[in-house]
Parts: C-alpha cells; sequence; structure tokens
C-alpha cells in the first residue's frame, strides 16, 4: 500500500521491530506483558474485510509468535485478539501472560503503562527472537 502510515499511538507505544509480508511488527513498551502487534499494511479496520490471504498470514504470524512466547518465555497465557476500539487501523495483539503480571486476570488495554519499559539491549533480544520465529517468512529489517 503506497500512502500506508502506521497510526501515532501505536508509534507513541511501540519499538518497531521489523516488517513482515507487509505486516509491521511492534513491540508495546510496557515490559509487565509481552505483547507484540502485527499492524497490516491496509486501508480496511475490520478482520471480516481482510483479504483471505492476508487473513492466513496473520495467523500464521501470530500462531508463531505465540509459540515463542510459549517456548522460550513460558508464558501462562497467549492472548490474540483484533479489538481496535480505541485506535481503527487494523491490528492484531499477540500478548504473553504470566499470572504474576499486574494485569492478570484482567485485560491489559486502557490498564497497561508505557513507564515498565525496556532496555535496549532487551529491545534487541526481543526483536532477534520475534524476526527468528517469523524467519521462514520474507522479514525486511529495520
Amino acid at each position: 500500500m503506497k500512502d500506508f502510515e502506521l497510526d501515532k499511538r501505536i508509534l507513541a507505544d511501540c519499538h518497531c521491530l521489523g516488517k513482515v509480508h507487509n505486516s509491521w511488527i511492534m513491540l508495546h513498551k510496557d515490559s509487565n506483558v509481552r505483547w507484540f502487534i502485527i499492524v497490516p499494511e491496509t486501508d480496511v479496520s475490520e478482520w471480516h474485510e481482510l483479504p483471505i490471504n492476508i487473513q492466513s498470514q496473520l495467523i500464521e504470524m501470530a500462531s508463531l509468535l505465540g509459540a515463542m512466547l510459549k517456548r522460550e518465555l513460558p508464558c501462562d497465557k497467549i492472548n490474540i485478539a483484533a479489538i481496535g476500539n480505541i485506535v481503527s487501523q487494523f491490528h492484531l495483539h499477540v500478548i504473553g501472560r504470566w499470572k504474576t503480571d499486574p494485569y492478570w486476570p484482567g485485560v491489559v488495554w486502557g490498564r497497561s503503562s508505557t513507564e515498565a519499559g525496556y532496555t535496549e539491549g532487551e529491545v534487541d533480544d526481543l526483536k532477534k527472537r520475534c524476526l527468528e520465529c517469523l524467519g521462514r517468512l520474507y522479514v525486511h529489517r529495520i
């Protein structure tokens, strides 16, 4: 998509990790949970409006990220959701949760904070893990 821009709220709340299949892979700045956001370059805002090939790519990416979170950072639960009530730009959340995180068992949206942030080294480590787990897909490193 030629004129695609990430929503300013997503950019403000996240670290940009890379791009896979014309989807941006973002890491939410709240380090209390492991929270990836996948943003496909599209102008539609609803799951059912996405072309089936984009739906398939998003399912594959979310599944790979969820499996990596369970395996490498052993999370107690993986939450995957496309809510979009505040940010209407289509985006898919993949969130690793622990029973000990400050938001458990409730939702993270609206309660999370970017004050519990990552160090540069932690962002680099999560970027590496994320892009390695998505490695069989075409990745643009940025």
